[in-house]
């Protein structure tokens, strides 16, 4: 998306939504009520690692007599609230993370920028620097107030590991190859993504940044340009190396997220990226033979170490114009979801690593994969660029399809980066 006036929500077609999306916008009306705060999340109150949310809320409410109504939008949040703002019966604000149409929602209008709010209100020395970087966009608006991370590890399982005769946890690629080569002759699966969507994207992007600086990454991601980068050109020198090495799953290209996931923590691959997000889901079996570490790299990468992502995107609080109206009440609400015990919460109970600093005491964390991804990961990788707030929008989602030929043997280094350049020249 690009700055353009508020009326382009118009124009992108959000109008012509259906009638039941409409009506379920409308339910906002915040503007005319008071003594209610309307939020509007895809976090839903069915899942259980929410409930410290929503128990958030019905605390602030007994606090302060101010009801938060909440709207559970899903996967359709963004059609909902653009149609809702048109009609200027938009929530108030919203709980949501940082990507795609979201990335201009400041410089069009949809939401107000909250630079001064974030200072005032006492929050802004308790966000990391970085996180505030990702938040800003190109205007100089800091979009939200940042509030949930995650931490995107590779996980091994080191019984597979142990089984297959390998020792450590591979710190290199010449030793993630060796790894992969004796897991295969145990009849054990090596390294498993979804190579055609979303997560095998983010691991294209990932060996692709392997020789760059955090500049020349942002730059590549921004505006593409594959096959002139020397730089990229060895980022995807080193996935075919590694690809036709066999560290990847057979078929890799036509996995998907899901699909790697169950594979892992059914015990069938030995080695997969898999973020902060699937903790829950690992038995206790998984997560004891579990060490979370990173993509391991030859020794002239541009990293010391392997690498994994981290962001502080997942999600961030929005003000919208109708909830400007209101911001004494907003200010109330938010400054009341940065509390410790608050954040604290939803870091012990519900397993969602907070952006904000709230002491730094993780005691009250059950979950070892949790508590390992706290204390001991960051201290075996380095981070690398986060490419999801500078890929285009328009580009983004194509991209799925290029990274599967690019994870499909036989697929030359020329051909997968003309097919991606392909995409960016088309946006």
């Amino acid at each position: 998306m690009r700055k353009t006036p508020k009326t382009v929500l118009a124009a992108s077609g959000v109008l012509a939504l259906t009638v039941a999306l409409g009506s379920c916008a409308s339910s906002g009306g915040s503007a005319a009520e008071e003594d209610v705060i309307v939020v509007q999340t895809n976090w839903t109150s069915s899942q259980a690692q929410n409930k410290p949310l929503f128990d958030a809320f019905d605390q602030f409410t007994e606090d302060t007599g101010i009801e938060v109504k909440v709207l559970e939008s899903g996967d359709n949040l963004n059609q909902v609230y653009e149609t809702s703002l048109l009609a200027g019966d938009e929530a108030d604000v919203l709980l949501v993370g940082l990507l795609e149409k979201q990335l201009d929602w400041a410089v069009n209008g949809a939401v107000v920028p909250v630079n001064d709010y974030i200072e005032d209100w006492g929050i802004a020395d308790r966000i990391p620097d970085d996180a505030l970087v990702d938040w800003t966009d190109g205007e100089g608006n800091l979009r939200a107030f940042p509030y949930s991370g995650f931490t995107w590890p590779w996980w091994y399982n080191t019984a597979l590991l142990a089984q297959a005769g390998v020792d450590e946890v591979p710190v290199t690629a010449d030793e993630l190859i060796e790894a992969t080569t004796k897991l295969r002759a145990a009849g054990i699966d090596p390294v498993v993504f979804g190579g055609i969507d979303w997560s095998g994207q983010k691991i294209f992007l990932q060996l692709l940044e392997s020789y760059m600086t955090e500049d020349e990454a942002k730059d590549v991601y921004a505006n593409g340009g594959l096959c002139e980068n020397p730089k990229a050109m060895k980022g995807i020198d080193l996935l075919i190396k590694l690809r036709d090495a066999g560290v990847f799953v057979d078929g890799i290209e036509g996995y998907t997220a899901d699909q790697a996931q169950a594979a892992y923590l059914d015990g069938q691959a030995a080695i997969a990226p898999l973020g902060s997000w699937a903790f829950p889901a690992a038995s206790d079996e998984v997560a004891a033979n579990t060490v979370l570490s990173g993509l391991p790299l030859p020794e002239d990468a541009a990293f010391d170490q392997p690498i994994a992502y981290r962001g502080s995107t997942s999600a961030g609080w929005w003000i919208s114009p109708n909830g400007e109206k209101k911001i004494d009440k907003v200010e109330k609400l938010i400054t009341h979801m940065f509390e410790n015990d608050v954040l604290k919460a939803i870091l012990d109970e519900g397993g969602v690593i907070p952006v904000a600093d709230f002491g730094g005491d993780t005691s009250g964390v059950d979950s070892p994969l949790l508590s390992q991804s706290l204390i001991e990961f960051p201290e075996r990788v380095a981070f690398p660029v986060m490419p999801d707030i500078y890929v285009p929008a328009d580009v983004s989602n194509p991209m799925y399809r290029a990274t599967s030929i690019a994870f499909t043997p036989g697929t030359d280094a020329q051909t997968i980066c003309s097919t991606v350049d392909e995409i960016y020249a088309a946006q």
